[in-house]
């Protein structure tokens, strides 16, 4: 009994070690031109710093701050008198709770660089025994987890879109972003990839148990 006891103990705390940890890198930033207010993920597993995930996240917003500056500055030259016109960048992020053992996060950016609306681009960020995983990862070798996921995505177009997407609409088969929520894997395409600003950021919910047969995670 005690051995038992001892193993089980020895499980739950290999089980924590290997837990995916976040910490909020803040840049905040506002001048007569802009606005920037960016939560982004660093990410830890077992207290050591996940290097390649944390950079990319990095990396994604800084990209997105520098467009939103010369942004402003453009407008700024070709609108001296413009008052009360600052343009904004803000972001965060958030572990999405689901069933698999997986740990996902979402993070979410929205900017506005003048006209009638801004933009919001979300992505996801997988985790599993304490490094990044990416759908490569998930599936058998063997399978084109590429065009198994274009399957799905347009089985749901057919079934549910109705007017919502573009009429020639071009799915992409690579370079998805995804996370899993609930019991299932969620694909994620950004404004203006498979329809209009209005639709958003739009989701496909694909079952794991539609797809636990091509799976090895």
């Amino acid at each position: 009994m005690k051995k038992i006891i001892f193993f089980i103990a020895i499980f739950i705390t290999f089980q924590g070690v290997l837990a995916t940890e976040t910490k909020s890198s803040e840049v905040k930033l506002e001048n007569k031109l802009l606005i920037v207010d960016g939560k982004i993920p660093v990410f830890y597993s077992n207290g050591k710093y996940i290097g390649d995930s944390s950079s990319r996240a990095k990396g994604s917003f800084t990209a997105l701050m520098e467009m939103v500056k010369m942004e402003a500055k453009r407008n700024f030259l070709e609108n001296p008198d413009e008052k009360n016109s600052k343009f904004i960048l803000k972001s965060d992020f958030k572990k999405i709770k689901n069933e698999n053992q997986i740990e996902s996060y979402s993070v979410k950016s929205f900017y506005y660089t003048g006209g009638k609306h801004g933009m919001v681009l979300e992505e996801g960020y997988n985790f599993k025994d304490g490094r990044e995983i990416f759908l490569e990862d998930l599936f058998k070798n063997n399978i084109n987890y590429r065009g198994l996921i274009k399957q799905k995505v347009e089985e749901q177009i057919i079934k549910y879109g109705g007017d919502l997407y573009y009429s020639d609409i071009d799915i992409p088969d690579d370079g998805y972003s995804f996370y899993f929520k609930e019991d299932s894997l969620v694909i994620l395409f950004n404004p203006y990839t498979l329809a209009s600003y209005e639709a958003g950021v739009i989701t496909f919910e694909i079952p794991v148990s539609e797809i636990s047969a091509f799976m090895k995670i």
